[in-house]
């Protein structure tokens, strides 16, 4: 609806002023013609002279003849204006019902700036379609909707069945369009599988198995989707783009918060596979689990440790964990932390401990065995020596157990004491005699015993129980591998 236009009131104001203007001026006339006659008459009873007075009222003058003829062509002129403006929107009201289908048999009437409809429509929407377009013409006061809906069977069926014929036939024009569109689709298909299973993308992403993965399934997502893009703009579906984009979204956020921990891990695996701090086979520790790697899912790392067990770490843990990896780099340090006495030639001890762990077997030359004085404790002075085992070619568990033996050998050997940790308790006791002597606590070194193999002779060879397991495991593994 539209508000009332200016002309219209100035035209129905002449109107009004042109109609009553010959009232008013005939009541003005008869005024004083009456006043006249009664004066005439007094004066011709008493025998006077009959005299007239002019009127001093302006509205006598304005409503002259001449006065009178302009206000009634300017109203004739408007009311023509009127009538005029009245059928040039009837004229358009009349096209607005002709450009709608299902409004054959509906009427419009207009006067005064209003539009009224009458007749039957073979569907609501088309009637609201034209209340709604009619509204919006200019010098349109109002609309009235007296449009009734057909409602029997015949001609609802009669009007369906017209639009299925009129879809059908939609639709087999169609169809060359719907052809080249598909040819379109199944081209940019082809284009995407040449191109994600070429070779040259080996050349630029090297061995990384997940990582050629992703970039191929990203440029197969990338030119089928162009292709689907093109296909729906040339049939003129441009539309359909922005609502399928619209959809994948609101889903796509509805998914990363339904399922969150699980996308999580999934690009914790992606990211992981793509630096790759450890690879299968690798011994790491991560979270103070160790154990050595089997596999890496989408969601979780595989590992097995020591005892033959399977812990299953998810990926977002391992991520945002600390791992430490024991295979990355082949040499490997251990420790031989050892206590000796407080009256011990330290330089002695160090030369003797060292001087074993050169010619044990297992230990590399380079870096060469060393040892430190870590702290003077209460009763000892606590010494660590050093070694580097060479895990490629030795079992870092037995070098390191067999360093602990032959160094202890050796001070033994060497008569270099290692005391235990001694405490003095002193009792007093009320009413006793002289104090008893403190017991006398033996010092020395013990006998002499049969020592173990000599540091040239022991077995240091790799473990092969765990590695074993480990390839068997990865044999008969079925899931897919993300650190292959």
């Amino acid at each position: 609806m539209t508000f009332p236009h200016s002309r219209w009131l100035t035209a129905l104001v002449v109107l009004a002023l042109s109609l009553s203007a010959p009232t008013a001026a005939l009541a003005q006339d008869d005024a004083p013609a009456a006043a006249g006659d009664s004066v005439n008459s007094a004066d011709v009873d008493a025998g006077g002279p009959v005299e007239t007075q002019p009127t001093d009222n302006p509205s006598a003058q304005i409503q002259s003849p001449e006065n009178q003829r302009l206000v009634d062509e300017a109203g004739q002129s408007e009311v023509k204006e009127i009538l005029s403006e009245e059928a040039k929107l009837s004229q358009r009201s009349r096209a607005v019902l002709a450009a709608i289908d299902g409004l054959e048999d509906v009427r419009a009437e207009v006067e005064a700036g209003i539009v009224v409809l009458s007749g039957t429509a073979t569907n609501r929407g088309s009637a609201d379609l034209a209340v709604s377009t009619l509204e919006k013409l200019d010098g349109v006061l109002l609309v009235v909707d007296g449009v009734r809906v057909e409602r029997s069977l015949r001609a609802r069926t009669a009007d369906s069945w017209a639009e299925i014929i009129d879809s059908g036939r939609t639709a087999v024009s169609s169809l060359p369009l719907f052809g080249f569109a598909l040819a379109i689709v199944i081209a940019a298909w082809l284009l995407a599988r040449l191109v994600r299973d070429t070779t040259l993308l080996d050349r630029w992403l090297g061995e990384r198995t997940l990582l050629q993965a992703l970039v191929r399934q990203t440029i197969f997502v990338a030119i089928l989707g162009a292709g689907l893009v093109g296909a729906l703009r040339f049939l003129d579906a441009g539309a359909v783009i922005g609502t399928i984009l619209g959809a994948a979204g609101v889903l796509g956020l509805a998914l990363g918060f339904a399922f969150r921990n699980i996308v999580e891990n999934y690009l914790a695996g992606v990211l992981l596979a793509i630096r790759q701090p450890f690879r299968a086979r690798d011994v790491v520790s991560v979270g103070g689990q160790s154990g050595t790697v089997l596999r890496m899912t989408t969601s979780e790392t595989t590992l097995m440790d020591a005892d033959g067990n399977h812990l299953r770490l998810p990926n977002a843990t391992v991520f945002n964990g600390t791992v430490v990896n024991y295979t990355r780099n082949p040499l490997r340090r251990f420790v031989v932390a050892v206590g000796l006495g407080t009256g011990v030639d330290v330089d002695e001890a160090q030369a003797c401990g060292i001087a074993t762990l050169d010619r044990m077997k297992g230990v590399v030359d380079d870096p060469k065995p060393s040892a430190l004085v870590l702290a003077l404790g209460d009763s000892t002075v606590n010494l660590e020596f050093y070694g580097w085992v060479d895990q490629r070619s030795a079992s870092f568990a037995k070098v390191a157990s067999e360093a602990h033996r032959l160094v202890k050998e050796a001070l033994d050997t060497a008569g270099i004491e290692m005391p235990s940790p001694e405490y003095r308790v002193l009792l007093d006791r009320q009413g006793a005699g002289q104090p008893s002597e403190p017991a006398s606590t033996p010092v020395g070194v013990p006998k002499s015993r049969e020592v173990g193999p000599q540091p040239e002779a022991i077995d240091v060879s790799p473990e092969s129980d765990i590695d074993d397991q480990v390839a068997h495991e990865l044999a008969s593994n079925d899931e897919d591998d993300l650190l292959s």
